[in-house]
């Protein structure tokens, strides 16, 4: 292996919080950054507890040791 190829450790999950609403979300995001920590959002649909027949947004929220790297130049479609 070339000595020019930098090691690349993948980041870590720490920790996986669900939370109900935007706001908590965004709370959530913003304490990770003031820590440095990496994190993944998302969205999800789920069945209502109280309405079999409805669905209902919850958000995740992944945090992870660090933000993983992204290649600049890389085109993403």
């Amino acid at each position: 292996m070339s000595q020019e190829v930098a090691e690349f450790t993948a980041p870590q999950l720490l920790t996986t919080h669900i939370v109900g609403s935007v706001a908590e979300a965004l709370e959530a995001v913003q304490a990770a950054d003031v820590l440095d920590l990496g994190v993944r959002a998302y969205n999800r649909l789920v069945p209502d507890a109280d309405d079999a027949e409805s669905l209902e947004e919850e958000w995740v929220i992944e945090v992870y040791t660090s933000a993983p790297a992204v290649d600049p130049d890389s085109d993403e479609d």
